[in-house]
């Protein structure tokens, strides 16, 4: 009895670590709605995802990482990086757009792969490889561009990227919810999703099951690699513009999103809705603080506390029977 009394427990803390976020996302939804006009206007909420679709595309990537166990540190970095690069294209060398975004994802892809190779050959702990290609990335940047900004009218061929419509919806919202789709595809209906989930919840068990635990961690860094390039485009679009620092401010929601979204730190465990349920719900809390008009300082202290609430979800969720 006492046995069986545990384990309701646990499964009561699994499902308020795992989904409890979503109930706080729809009381602050409810609380915006009636404390301002503006919040539930069709222009605000497609204006909340569409600055959303950067964030969370390139979650994706970081979430199948996190999902074997591991966590790349460097795909904000890589992100911009890969947009300096397409910009550059573009701006400096006359490069056609559509080749400029082709060499742009495969920069992050390139980049994905080598900190797979760092990780499953080199044997680094994959905090430590992805911190320290995101060291090498902000100083490629920093020393390339030399703190000035790439901007020309060549970027205004890539604005529907992140600034274009079909029909009334905003065209990276778009984007965001077929990269989704296909990914929950890929990880539910699949054997690349499957073994991805095996790989996380036993490693050496999945091994000795004939999985080929080295090679697939290497695909899923590239992949990361690939979404953080494609994100870096839409960035680069987004602002019209290239600059050293424009991949600093997305490494933080971006792992907030994912470990806020249920993604377990050790690994094997998350669902991939529950990320894009987050990266929505970190962008309606800038949002909706905007539109209160809170401090941005104030915004500082209210996004720490996020994070350390979404890892404390993450114990809560995972703590020991």
């Amino acid at each position: 009895m006492l046995s069986q009394k545990k384990n309701t427990l646990q499964r009561v803390l699994e499902i308020i670590g795992e989904n409890g976020f979503i109930l706080i996302f729809i009381l602050w939804i409810i609380f915006l709605s009636i404390g301002t006009d503006t919040f539930l206007k069709s222009q605000n909420i497609f204006t909340v995802l569409r600055q959303a679709a950067i964030v969370s595309i390139a979650a994706i990537g970081e979430m199948l990482v996190m999902l074997l166990g591991g966590m790349d540190v460097s795909i904000a970095a890589l992100l911009g990086f890969s947009g300096i690069v397409g910009a550059s294209l573009m701006v400096k060398f006359g490069v056609p757009p559509l080749l400029a975004g082709l060499v742009c994802v495969l920069v992050g892809g390139l980049i994905g792969f080598i900190n797979g190779i760092l990780v499953t050959k080199v044997r680094i702990n994959s905090v430590i490889a992805t911190l320290g290609m995101m060291t090498v990335l902000n100083g490629v940047a920093l020393a390339y561009t030399q703190g000035k900004t790439i901007v020309g009218p060549q970027l205004d061929q890539i604005a529907f990227l992140s600034r274009g419509y079909i029909g009334p919806i905003p065209f990276p919202v778009i984007l965001m919810f077929i990269f989704y789709i296909l990914f929950y595809l890929v990880l539910n209906k699949t054997v690349f999703g499957a073994r991805i989930y095996a790989i996380g919840n036993n490693e050496k068990a999945s091994w000795l099951a004939g999985i080929k635990v080295d090679r697939l961690k290497i695909l899923v860094f590239t992949v990361a690699g690939f979404l953080g390039g494609f994100g870096g485009m839409l960035q680069a679009s987004r602002q019209g513009s290239a600059t050293s620092s424009m991949g600093n401010e997305f490494l933080f929601p971006i792992l907030t999103a994912v470990i806020l979204g249920g993604i377990s730190l050790s690994g094997g465990r998350g669902k991939i809705q529950n990320t894009l349920i987050a990266a929505i719900f970190l962008m309606t809390i800038t949002n909706g603080m905007v539109l209160l008009g809170i401090s941005l300082y104030v915004q500082g202290i209210v996004s720490g506390l996020i994070l350390i609430i979404a890892l404390s979800l993450d114990r809560l969720r995972y703590r020991k029977r």
